[in-house]
């Protein structure tokens, strides 16, 4: 018994190092912006004020415990109330309350004050089941499930939702906050070094919840200027008659009616916006039925780190897959119900499929990006 124990006990603190460790992906202590490492320094000087009161608390349980044991078959002398005790221990926990409160309120309204929207950079985030939307409307810009960003900068991410409550989370570099259907909530972060982050969904939000993520991409200076010029870049012309541009046929007669592929077109950021509402409100009309849903932007795929919303790494084999059942890697994604090369009718030969997927990666810009990123 004293080894099953031992060994619990031994798991135990294995789960709670790894759980603290600053260089897991999501570790909330491995910090790299200031919002992030003001909510660490707040909730380390919670928790060591919580560890001393829990060791005065139990110490003095277990001492009490043991030195006023039960020794004998009598009553112990009974008392009713004492002034000073109780005046004590009503005082005491006051004080670390407002120890605790005074640092909490402090941040709380330095991370609520948001910096001086003309000299930042302003990002809109929407959730979608089970994606996330980006746009920069100041350039004109809109991608999916990456989010980029300039080291060293203040941003302010207007969060939202298009159907139900999601929630938007960068460990390493903010907190999490609630993307709420019809209202508009800000958030303030900013990134101290060039990177890549992961990016998570934190309120249950259907089927695919765990497997709603986003990457964050934090650039140099003149690397973020380069992505911003590639997005605007059209791709290369492809050669025709070869898979890629066979590919390409296929996606548009089949794919395009929900996905948008070519937001580096002049003026196609109003209508990016346009079409994702009147998608949205089609399919409201009629869930069942509808032969359109919201769906990510697929401008310049072949640039990005992951498909389906950062489950997989974006590679030739891990399309394929994805295209031939989506359902297989992502449970409950509404591509397969929606999709007209899905029904039994239209459905793609193997050929077709690893086409699609060709044109998709050969999405990039014509001139190729200087901007580099851990993977």
């Amino acid at each position: 018994m004293k080894s099953v124990i031992r060994t619990g006990i031994i798991f135990a603190l294995l789960l709670f190092a790894m759980a603290c460790s600053p260089d897991s992906p999501q570790s909330t202590f491995g910090t790299h912006g200031p919002v992030a490492e003001l909510q660490k320094n707040l909730f380390l000087f919670t928790f060591w004020i919580a560890v001393v009161v829990f060791i005065i608390v139990e110490g003095g349980i277990i001492y009490l415990t043991f030195k006023y044991r039960k020794k004998d078959n009598k009553l112990p002398v009974q008392t009713h109330g004492n002034l000073k005790l109780e005046i004590t221990w009503t005082i005491i926990p006051a004080i670390i309350i407002v120890i605790i409160a005074v640092p909490t309120v402090l941040a709380i309204w330095e991370t609520q004050v948001m910096p001086n929207e003309e000299e930042s950079l302003v990002v809109e985030a929407t959730g979608h089941q089970w994606w996330f939307e980006f746009k920069y409307p100041t350039e004109e810009v809109v991608t999916a499930n990456e989010l980029h960003l300039p080291e060293d900068t203040d941003v302010i991410v207007k969060i939202t939702s298009q159907d139900v409550l999601h929630s938007f989370w960068i460990p390493k570099i903010a907190g999490k906050l609630d993307m709420v259907p019809n209202h508009e909530n800000l958030l303030y972060i900013k990134a101290d070094d060039p990177g890549l982050y992961y990016g998570q969904c934190a309120e249950f939000c259907g089927i695919v919840h765990a497997m709603m993520r986003f990457r964050v991409i934090v650039h140099t200076q003149e690397d973020y200027q380069q992505w911003l010029n590639d997005m605007r870049t059209p791709p290369a012309k492809l050669v025709s008659g070869s898979d890629e541009d066979e590919g390409r046929k296929l996606f548009v007669g089949n794919c395009s009616m929900c996905h948008t592929y070519d937001s580096y077109k002049k003026g196609a950021y109003t209508k990016e916006i346009d079409s994702q509402y009147n998608r949205w409100e089609e399919w409201k009309k009629d869930k069942e039925n509808s032969a359109i849903v919201s769906a990510p932007n697929l401008t310049h795929f072949g640039e990005r780190v992951t498909l389906g919303a950062g489950i997989k790494e974006n590679n030739y084999d891990n399309l394929v897959k994805w295209i031939e059942n989506p359902d297989k890697i992502k449970l409950g994604t509404r591509m397969k119900n929606h999709a007209s090369i899905y029904r039994d009718d239209n459905q793609l030969s193997t050929e077709q499929i690893e086409q699609i997927a060709k044109y998709l990666l050969s999405m990039k810009p014509s001139t190729e990006s200087s901007a580099t990123y851990n993977k």
